[in-house]
């Protein structure tokens, strides 16, 4: 069987002293508060509470310009490399600027031979500076420009904060895989069966991933050859960005977001728009003084709201869904001085809606 050039995932922190999830998450919020998200669930009976599930994302901010840049390699590697990782340009709301000098988020490095990996997203930023965040192992001035495709727009995926296709919650028992002759195979390339574990089969938390149906043709995906499956299960190399990548990562940095929105407390409701699925809207107030706050979404769109805060983007202080007029969420809270954070999405995935956000003090 020939030799599988795949990807693995470098941990947060990079391949030596790995940050703990809990300080890449503080990252990631820092760099965007909807990293951390809140989605109600629905009870089985109503004699259940309504809870809400967690989604942990590794999201840079929407219209980011993300600096990046070549610690070593071939000019003739790295003009090919850079041209190709722009593409992403055109499916998100970021700018990708290649710099020679001075910092930069993502660093690519093409030393690890036989390699090619990235971090996922905001992990980037708990790498040291001196370390890459990005390696392609293999690609030369000859290389076929599908492979340059294959390659370079997969790990440019997780350096924008995807996973691979099949850790995806979704696509648990989508592949049947031998996995004695998986951990046979991959020891062969130098793999323990920890290294095939946690890039092969486990897949992600469903809290930890925004997700959508596996999808097979993701240019996130693996090859799958069928020596490695039970049955008749194959899938080929994947060289283009499909349907649902462009969509997946369209709704996380849609184009033309206003960003973070400013309210003024008492200055009557700010229109607002989700015009794509799965976005989400982030509003900032400050509170001078203690003193209790009534928060409301209006309109006809089916909405839940989270607040954040006091000047901790990543502490979650509560959530609401259906408290205010008809779908609307309404919260009524005593809040101590600093800076709050509302976070607003559509009830369901794919919604899209206009609405109203306010923030008034409540009458004495």
């Amino acid at each position: 069987m020939k030799r599988l050039k795949v990807c693995y995932i470098q941990p947060e922190g990079g391949a030596v002293d790995a940050t703990p999830r809990r300080a890449s998450d503080e990252v990631a919020v820092l760099e965007r508060v909807d990293n951390i998200r809140l989605m109600p669930i629905s009870p089985p009976s109503s004699a259940t509470a309504t809870r809400a599930a967690v989604e942990r994302m590794r999201l840079w901010d929407n219209g980011r310009r993300i600096r990046v840049a070549f610690l070593d390699g071939d000019s003739t590697v790295k003009q090919k490399v850079a041209a190709i990782a722009k593409e992403w340009e055109a499916l998100t709301n970021l700018r990708l600027d290649f710099v020679t000098s001075g910092l930069a988020e993502i660093r690519v490095s093409f030393l690890d031979k036989g390699f090619s990996w990235s971090t996922v997203g905001t992990d980037a930023l708990t790498v040291p500076r001196s370390r890459p965040t990005m390696n392609y192992g293999w690609l030369t001035p000859t290389t076929s420009t599908r492979e340059y495709q294959r390659v370079v727009r997969h790990e440019f995926g997780h350096a924008l904060g995807m996973i691979h296709e099949h850790q995806n919650p979704a696509a648990e028992g989508k592949i049947p895989w031998d996995k004695p002759k998986v951990y046979a195979y991959y020891a062969r390339q130098g793999w323990s069966a920890d290294d095939v574990d946690f890039n092969i089969f486990n897949v992600y938390e469903r809290d930890e991933t925004n997700f959508s149906e596996f999808d097979r043709t993701s240019i996130m995906q693996y090859a799958v050859p069928d020596e490695l499956t039970v049955g008749s299960f194959a899938i080929g190399w994947n060289t283009e960005f499909s349907t649902t990548d462009r969509q997946f990562m369209g709704r996380q940095y849609p184009k033309h977001s206003p960003g973070v929105v400013d309210v003024e407390v008492g200055a009557g409701a700010v229109a607002a728009d989700l015009a794509v699925g799965a976005e989400t809207d982030v509003f900032h107030f400050a509170v001078p003084e203690a003193w209790t706050h009534i928060m409301t979404t209006t309109g006809s769109t089916d909405v839940v709201m989270t607040l954040n805060g006091p000047n901790d983007r990543g502490a979650i202080v509560t959530w609401d869904d259906d408290r205010g007029k008809d779908a609307n969420a309404r919260i009524v809270r005593k809040l101590q001085p600093g800076d709050y954070w509302l976070v607003v999405r559509h009830k369901q995935p794919g919604g899209t809606g206009t609405y109203a956000v306010e923030v008034k003090r409540r009458k004495s």
